[in-house]
């Protein structure tokens, strides 16, 4: 049986690790809000230490009252503890490298100095109050046997959640499944975090993979931003929840979410990306003959999604040279015009020529209809 879900937003900390990428305090309460409004139920905000303003921004995002609840990313390092206590967060997630590549050139300890360090800090956030989640940074390229190990011992000292983040993007779908699975079944009391980064474009697929295993934790940011190549998105992760597991979704507001992906992209100086799952310009327009015809039908003859859900429409395009007659009689219709089949074959023929030319907006489509129809009249009455 699957875990209830928790859905984790690391906008405002992994996200603003993105290349360019920096939210001033304003837009860090705009986006905590929007958040909150969709229903995300753990926003992830930096270590209190890491940069001048940021307990600033913490302080003022724990005073929202909002419903999810602000945890903040820290090392295994007794000052960035106490720091992060001495805020109003409702949790401390700590993170340590367990790799050999990140226990050779980024901190150089041993499996032994990492469970000495993180032992006690788990301890003392306990003794606080607070929810504690400890994180194996790179969990998929560390050995399994040091990895469970670090588990085992950070577990008995009461950590409430584990972290398996794939930190570089290397692991693959059955990879995550089987580690996760394992976690789940040998730690059944405690929470299972999943954070993938899509450096080979799995990130989606590793964080749906992770939640089949047994993950209840879910890491997104918005647009997918973060180091490098980012990791899963919320607006990714929405879309497969949707259609395999709608009842993850009942009390989250999926309208919130192309404000949300519009306001964060209009932040970064940055469109959405085309292929953005369910927000891109594009997500919900057709425009081939056949697809079409098929739209007009039964929108679910090749939608997946319904726009209407996340309060967004369908669009049809008809200023292509793929344009087919089925959409342009029903465009003619809704114009007012009244056409027959030969006339209909006439000006879908008329359309394709004038694309090919280049493509036409639909208010240029509108007026060539218009202005075809009022030619054949014309034509008519002459004769």
């Amino acid at each position: 049986m699957r875990r209830a879900l928790h859905i984790l937003d690391t906008t405002l900390r992994e996200g603003e690790q993105f290349a360019g990428a920096f939210f001033n305090l304003e837009q860090q309460i705009a986006i905590a809000r929007m958040l909150d409004a969709f229903g995300i139920d753990f926003i992830e905000v930096p270590s209190p230490i890491s940069a001048p303003r940021i307990r600033e921004a913490i302080e003022h995002l724990c005073a929202l009252g909002l419903r999810a609840r602000i945890v903040t990313h820290v090392r295994c390092v007794e000052a960035d503890v106490e720091a992060a206590l001495a805020t109003p967060v409702a949790g401390v997630n700590l993170f340590y490298g367990t790799s050999p590549e990140l226990r050779s050139y980024s901190h150089g300890k041993r499996i032994e100095r990492i469970i000495a360090d993180a032992v006690p800090l788990i301890q003392r956030i306990r003794e606080a109050g607070r929810y504690v989640r400890f994180s194996a940074e790179d969990a998929f390229r560390s050995d399994l046997v040091d990895l469970l190990t670090v588990f085992d011992a950070v577990v008995e000292a009461g950590v409430e959640r584990i972290g398996l983040p794939d930190s570089v993007g290397i692991a693959t779908p059955r990879q995550v499944e089987r580690i996760i699975r394992l976690c789940a079944e040998r730690y059944p009391r405690v929470g299972i975090e999943f954070h993938g980064h899509n450096d080979s474009g799995c990130a989606i697929a590793n964080t749906i993979a992770a939640y089949e295993a047994g993950a209840d934790c879910l890491d997104v940011t918005v647009l997918g931003i973060g180091e490098r190549n980012g990791i899963a998105s919320l607006s990714g992760l929405v879309a497969q929840l949707y259609l395999h597991y709608p009842e993850t979704l009942q009390q989250r507001d999926l309208r919130q979410l192309a404000p949300l992906d519009d306001y964060v992209a209009q932040c970064l100086h940055l469109p959405i990306p085309f292929n953005n799952p369910i927000t891109a310009p594009y997500a919900f327009t057709h425009r081939a003959g056949v697809h079409t015809r098929a739209i007009l039908n039964n929108p679910r003859a090749y939608e997946i999604l319904d726009p209407a859900d996340f309060g967004l429409e369908r669009r049809v395009d008809l200023g292509s040279r793929f344009t087919g007659s089925h959409a342009v009689a029903h465009r003619a219709a809704e114009l007012g015009l009244q056409l027959s089949d030969e006339q209909v074959r006439e000006l879908t023929w008329s359309l394709k020529m004038r694309a090919e030319e280049g493509p036409l907006s639909p208010e240029a489509v509108d007026a060539f209809i218009r202005s075809w129809y009022e030619e054949q009249r014309s034509t008519a009455w002459e004769r």
